[in-house]
């Protein structure tokens, strides 16, 4: 391959997440200047505040959809960190960076990154909390949702890992890194066995199943303006369609 197709399929690859990403761009321009109201607490002004003060009216602050949404934080972290192990084992058998998967190098890159987001967000509050929490003295920045952020982030990104290496069907080698004759393709990650469909499915279902729960749990609780739950989504749809156009690819699975 040339490398002028090489580098034509990567701008047909990187245009959809560049779309993505304008479009979360405006999306947060929007939210800060258009309808503009001191609805929050203190007096604290929200952009589009006729649909946020709606929404927040009729969900108010519920401590069990909180601590829900808490949880699947931790399971999101807990995920983040079976992949930067698998990743550390790799490194450790290759003795090579360079040998390592990408897609899992990719995650890495993906962690840092939200990380580095979450600190920016916190702190420098583009927005605050419509209520404040019992037990706390100050409101908390609230744009966007950094639990639906990150847990999408990792979960999506997870969901296009194993769309990835588990493409197909048919049963799965007990150590799909072994390719030919004894010799290890490191491009691979996993070592399981099974039915790959079933396998894959499971999976993706679980991730599924966290992100629902995390959004829908999010916005149960009381915690964010409405406008902050989809900030969060846009930023995690822009950084894992970038993911998949960098490092993953995207599957085409018929399930």
């Amino acid at each position: 391959m040339s490398n002028s197709t090489k580098k034509t399929e990567l701008k047909i690859q990187i245009g959809g997440p560049i779309a993505t990403l304008i479009i979360t761009i405006i999306y947060s321009v929007l939210v800060f200047n258009v309808d503009r109201a001191p609805i929050g607490p203190n007096n604290t002004t929200v952009g589009m505040s006729k649909i946020n003060g709606t929404v927040a009216a009729r969900f108010g602050y519920n401590s069990l959809f909180d601590k829900i949404t808490d949880v699947t934080m931790i399971v999101a972290i807990l995920t983040a960190l079976v992949f930067a192990f698998i990743g550390l084992m790799q490194l450790l058998k290759t003795k090579s960076l360079l040998k390592v998967d990408k897609r899992i190098i990719g995650l890495g890159c993906v962690y840092v990154f939200v990380m580095v987001l979450y600190v920016f967000f916190d702190k420098v509050p583009l927005n605050y909390r419509p209520v404040l929490v019992p037990g706390e003295t100050e409101l908390e920045a609230s744009f966007p949702s950094t639990h639906v952020m990150v847990i999408c982030t990792i979960m999506s990104t997870a969901v296009a890992f194993i769309k990835s290496v588990l493409a197909g069907r048919g049963d799965i080698d007990k150590d799909i890194s072994a390719k030919g004759e004894g010799k290890i393709d490191y491009n691979t990650s996993v070592s399981v066995s099974g039915d790959k469909v079933k396998l894959r499915k499971a999976l993706i279902k679980c991730a599924e199943i966290i992100m629902a729960v995390a959004v829908v749990g999010r916005i149960l609780a009381g915690v964010h303006w409405i406008t902050d739950i989809i900030g969060g989504l846009l930023i995690s749809s822009t950084i894992t369609e970038f993911y998949k156009a960098l490092f993953a690819g995207d599957a085409e699975i018929d399930d």
